[in-house]
């Protein structure tokens, strides 16, 4: 046993929805029993899958647990889960609300069994409230949470977040969550419900305005507030947040991929704009009427009308046909020297090339059912001890032996009855 966990155990009935959060602490070397039903988890089938069939989700979130089967539908099954609560320190599941309850496994039932037991719930609006029971997808989720709002177009629908991950934001809270009762717990002696909405943890996943005044834009805004009186009714609407969020102009093209980058306006972003154009210029890669303009005071001149959206866009493409002639790491190593708020969008193959995640041994290969797999290692460095020694996703049932006869005393011919049955 090792890691700062170790000596700990939590049972994990989550599916793809919450395997983060009992990855992350059997890192920290907790014991995380994954429990599967016979037939297996869901999340063995989320896509993408290797060319066996296998799921990267899976290898990725179940890493490092022990797994077995149970069906907990069954009288019998249940049984034996809340003989497992008896020893457990933390129960996560990501069930729809009242779902266990309805199996008899409530959570009366469940502190009788373990008054220290830390039950910790992944749903998509919490335990409670009028949205319970309502149904969710990820796009449900983003638009819910708001930070779906600064991802539309000006005159569009909201775009989708790229993958799926507003359930790994809710599992990693959740994994939060659970070491923050365990702080109460060691105070008091008891357990308790720790309850995690998916739609507040994306809320709180997304830098938002509530921050602009404290770097002192006040007036930041996703939304146009100020419609230029150029243009008539065509006129375009504004952008004055500088984030080029509306326009679809962060992200630029170099020779080897994207780099990703804020054309900021205004107190905060302004002056990095301003370094910008001061290294365009050292090329001539600036219009004489743009090399006076100061970023810092764009809002203002666009308010005025002195500067007018479409003075934004040809200054943007500008910007895009400098940058496009450097490679990311060209680009990259003169950010650094000029302390410019840019950094390169990286592929897998140039994750897996870094130099700085080799360093830092980021990257770890694991046996997976006698295969190697290559996943991240662990999520922090500098201190000795902190994680466990990686280990691959469990197969189906793989510690059935080890956990109903270790744990529960299970004896052979029992484990056989349970299986035949379907129980286990």
């Amino acid at each position: 046993m090792s890691g700062w966990l170790a000596g700990f155990r939590a049972l994990d009935l989550t599916d793809e929805r919450g395997l983060l959060a009992g990855q992350m602490l059997a890192k920290l070397g907790m014991d995380v029993i994954q429990i599967e039903p016979p037939a297996g988890s869901r999340a063995r089938q989320v896509a993408p899958r290797d060319e066996h069939g296998g799921s990267y989700v899976w290898s990725a979130y179940a890493a490092g647990k022990r797994g077995i089967t149970l069906d907990i539908g069954a009288p019998e099954g249940r049984e034996l889960l809340l003989r497992l609560v008896e020893s457990a320190d933390f129960l996560f599941e990501s069930e729809a609300p009242g779902r266990l309850a309805t199996l008899g496994l409530d959570q009366a039932t469940l502190r009788a069994r373990n008054p220290r037991l830390i039950h910790v719930s992944i749903t998509p609006f919490g335990s409670d409230g009028p949205k319970r029971d309502y149904a969710d997808a990820e796009l449900v989720l983003w638009a819910s949470g708001g930070p779906l709002h600064p991802s539309r177009d000006v005159a569009g629908p909201p775009l989708r977040i790229s993958v799926p991950q507003a359930y790994l934001h809710g599992a990693a809270d959740g994994a939060a969550g659970a070491l923050i009762a365990h702080f109460a717990r060691v105070q008091t002696g008891r357990g308790q419900h720790v309850d995690i909405s998916v739609q507040q943890s994306v809320t709180q996943a997304t830098l938002g305005s509530h921050f602009a005044a404290a770097v002192g834009h006040a007036d930041y805004s996703y939304l146009p507030k100020a419609p230029s009186t150029r243009g008539g009714a065509g006129r375009k609407p504004l952008d004055l947040s500088g984030s080029g969020a509306r326009t679809r102009r962060s992200k630029w093209v170099v020779r080897d991929g994207l780099v990703e980058m804020h054309l900021g306006i205004g107190p905060a972003a302004g002056g990095r704009t301003n370094v910008l154009f001061e290294w365009m210029a050292e090329h001539g890669a600036v219009p004489e009427a743009m090399r006076a303009w100061d970023w810092v005071t764009i809002p203002q001149r666009i308010l005025a009308d002195e500067i007018t959206e479409d003075d934004i866009d040809e200054a943007r493409d500008h910007v895009a046909r400098f940058l496009a002639q450097f490679t990311k790491a060209e680009v990259q190593r003169e950010a650094f020297a000029r302390k410019l708020m840019l950094a390169p969008v990286n592929d897998i193959g140039d994750l897996l090339a870094s130099e700085q995640l080799a360093a830092r041994g980021f990257f770890v290969t694991v046996d997976e059912g006698g295969s190697p797999r290559t996943l991240p290692g662990a999520f922090a460095s500098g201190a000795e001890g902190m994680f466990a020694p990686p280990c691959g996703a469990p197969a189906l049932g793989e510690h059935n032996d080890a956990v109903y006869g270790e744990l529960l005393g299970l004896g052979d011919d029992e484990r056989a009855r349970l299986a035949a049955r379907g129980v286990i």
